[in-house]
């Protein structure tokens, strides 16, 4: 493998020159430029982006941190910001910390270094008082951290109406939701369940919520668990779970001869890809994983960059903040300090009359 001290005697100049052409750091020569372009090419010589990231003291990559890689959620927002950050020329590193306290905080050790200029947290084992000593560029998802950091995260109040409507519209008189275990009131998405229970509620609807450690579950265990749940509660008539734990039950319903939507009427949260990989399609309310992504990007750049367009004259710096909320709006995007939130929807399926 080639090296610069390669490329600076294939072009006869010096290795200083090579690295002030190859980091941009002085002006070099047209003729001399050409020389050590052409050398680079013969030697086939690929710069060491990450040491030359580290020299201008930017790595032009990005962390993401999750709980569990093999979630359906948390695979398609990464892959979308993955896709965000290409087109922006930065690298993405993600971490998977399987919803472990001391493997996050290893993974908070190691992104200390120049190894990224910022990060996208979608995992909370950590404290609020734990993120907020990180000192780097980070947005948070779905956890509110103070006025730190920018959190961007689905409207689940929303969520809980939008599923609750499902449930009354479908004649439910007993519905149980299946959550997680709620250990830090910084975690946003219970908002859903709490919303849910109160909609019910005043509608005259019973409901059950189910905690359940979710990480905990592939698959067969989410359908041994459905299987459980319906015989212990065999008046249940709705059922409110995340993607794969509603495939779960619809499986298991199915499997003891239960008609969908007719004896239970079944609404996913999250809405990826797997509400559609069986033939009966599950109702689900819809996280805009898409728009998630490109906001925490967005939020990303400008605490790494600033914003795309800045003047230092106090009323334009007021009109910029303006144009912010503009841009929200027409993005659907709901601003309240340093929280983004995001409409979801309904995406109807055949669960659900």
């Amino acid at each position: 493998m080639a090296s610069i001290r390669d490329v600076a005697k294939e072009a006869g100049v010096a290795i200083c020159t090579v690295s002030r052409l190859i980091n941009g750091t002085a002006n070099v020569e047209p003729e001399t430029q050409k020389k050590i372009e052409d050398a680079m090419k013969k030697l086939d010589y690929v710069p060491n982006e990450l040491a030359r990231g580290m020299f201008k003291g930017r790595s032009n990559s990005i962390a993401m941190l999750v709980p569990n890689i093999q979630h359906p959620w948390f695979s398609s927002l990464a892959s979308e910001i993955e896709k965000i950050l290409y087109e922006k020329k930065y690298k993405f590193m993600l971490f998977s910390t399987s919803d472990d306290k001391q493997r996050e905080k290893e993974c908070f050790k190691l992104l200390k270094s120049n190894i990224v200029d910022g990060i996208i947290c979608g995992t909370s084992a950590c404290t609020a008082k734990e993120y907020q000593k990180i000192d780097k560029p980070m947005v948070m998802l779905d956890y509110k951290v103070g006025s730190k950091f920018p959190v961007v995260v689905s409207d689940h109040k929303m969520g809980g109406q939008l599923a609750a409507q499902e449930f009354i519209n479908s004649g439910c008189k007993y519905v149980i939701h299946i959550s997680g275990i709620k250990v830090d009131k910084n975690i946003m998405s219970f908002e859903c369940h709490e919303e849910l229970d109160r909609v019910l509620a005043e509608n005259g609807i019973k409901s059950r919520r189910v905690p359940i450690q979710w990480n905990d579950f592939d698959f067969h265990g989410y359908f041994e668990m459905a299987k459980c749940i319906l015989e212990e509660y065999p008046d249940v008539d709705g059922i409110f779970a995340a993607d794969m734990p509603a495939i779960a039950f619809l499986k298991a319903a199915l499997a003891i001869g239960k008609k969908i939507p007719d004896d239970l009427a079944i609404v996913a949260y999250d809405g990826t890809y797997i509400t559609n990989a069986s033939t009966t399609r599950l109702t689900s309310i819809h996280q805009p994983y898409k728009e998630i992504a490109q906001e925490a990007v967005r939020q990303l750049m400008e605490m790494i960059d600033g914003p795309e367009e800045e003047d230092d004259a106090e009323g334009q710096v007021e009109s910029a903040t303006a144009d912010q909320i503009d841009s929200a709006k027409e993005r659907n995007t709901h601003i309240d300090g340093n929280l983004i939130l995001l409409p979801v929807s309904v995406e109807k399926g055949d669960t659900t009359l």
